[in-house]
């Protein structure tokens, strides 16, 4: 009997057996095989009812129970998962890239290991925290009125967050943890205030730029580094050593390939910077890779839907960042050949002024 499993069930299923061949089959909470009818009634169960005007009005509030299915592995183990957090992930992703909530999705991403807890609400509430204490230690160290240029209080902001995280007693994990799943879940790294190299980048990202600094994640091997300033002026922070890196530093540490052969030794940041969706990518690899190194088959496959997921949506958003550029290097195109013959036409208008023969000589 072929099995239907209509929109985000079929897509949960499949990234299951594919990311773990050893999972036989997907059942629902039951314990029976899923039928068409059941897969029916559950794809009903997903999309939540909204309340009606008179509901709203009174205050209402709709019992929504959470569905459930159960995966069942080569052993006979049953392990039941929530499909909420999956829909709820699903629907912050598909924003427009600039408009993704990384904390609340990276707190989403983490209820696959454990639902029971309200990721979102801790998460929301420990970054509040840090916010305020940093927009007043920016307050207080960067102030507004001190006449610094952009790129140099970009620079001192930088600073500023590092010595406030610091005090606040965060710092990278040590090497006995770097490979543990703690180390990559933001509600694990704001608990324990430890955590691998992206872990902390989505933190310093979230915290700074409540004090007007705009950090932004580039992407280089084995390393999770956050960009600040302006194209001339641009400076890098390193969140697991807990510093900003000098120009020395910068051209050491990442190595000659990534800079141009300007004299001024610029990095040349093309195609270096990440989305927000592929970085929750690198997030959820980082987490498959060590349920991988550990053996753990049952998180794995709780992961593989999220996984998935993102995948699209980064293809996607690859797909719609190269038809941008092809349509303004049209527009560039475009803009050239007018600007050339706008140039002609002045040129010969100014050169028909000047062969023009004069009064005296038309006297004469």
């Amino acid at each position: 009997m072929t099995l239907v499993y209509p929109g985000r069930m079929q897509r949960f299923c499949e990234g299951v057996r594919r990311y773990n061949p050893s999972y036989a089959w997907v059942r629902y909470a039951s314990g029976s095989r899923a039928s068409f009818l059941q897969s029916h009634v559950a794809q009903q169960h997903l999309n939540k009812p909204s309340p009606t005007a008179s509901q709203k009005c009174h205050g209402v509030k709709l019992h929504i129970q959470p569905q459930r299915v159960t995966t069942i592995d080569g052993k006979g183990h049953r392990h039941r998962q929530s499909l909420f957090p999956i829909v709820d992930f699903e629907s912050e992703i598909s924003k427009p890239d600039d408009h993704i909530d990384l904390s609340k999705a990276a707190a989403l991403l983490a209820l696959h290991a454990d639902v029971r807890v309200d990721a979102v609400h801790f998460v929301t509430m420990e970054l509040s925290r840090l916010k305020t204490g940093f927009y007043r230690h920016a307050v207080e160290n960067v102030p507004l009125a001190a006449p610094l240029p952009p790129s140099c209080r970009q620079q001192a902001l930088a600073a500023a967050l590092c010595d406030f995280l610091k005090a606040d007693d965060f710092e990278g994990c040590s090497p006995a943890n770097y490979y543990r799943a703690e180390s990559s879940m933001l509600p694990s790294v704001l608990a324990s205030k430890r955590g691998n190299p992206i872990s902390l980048a989505l933190l310093y990202r979230e915290v700074g730029q409540i004090g007007g600094l705009r950090l932004k994640s580039v992407n280089f091997p084995r390393h999770s580094l956050l960009r600040f300033g302006s194209a001339e002026h641009t400076g890098l922070l390193e969140p697991f050593s807990n510093h900003v890196l000098s120009s020395s530093e910068v051209q050491t540490f990442i190595g000659e390939k990534f800079f141009t052969k300007a004299a001024s030794c610029k990095v040349n940041w093309g195609g270096l910077q990440l989305s927000n969706v592929a970085f929750l990518g690198q997030m959820a690899a980082n987490l498959q890779h060590v349920y991988q190194r550990h053996d753990n088959t049952e998180l794995a496959a709780r992961l593989a839907p999220y996984i998935d997921l993102l995948d699209e949506r980064t293809s996607m958003h690859r797909e719609n960042v190269k038809r941008a550029e092809v349509v303004s290097h049209k527009v560039e195109q475009a803009d050239a050949v007018s600007h050339k013959v706008k140039r002609a036409h002045v040129t010969s208008h100014i050169l028909s002024m000047n062969y023009l023969p004069s009064q005296d000589n038309v006297r004469r």
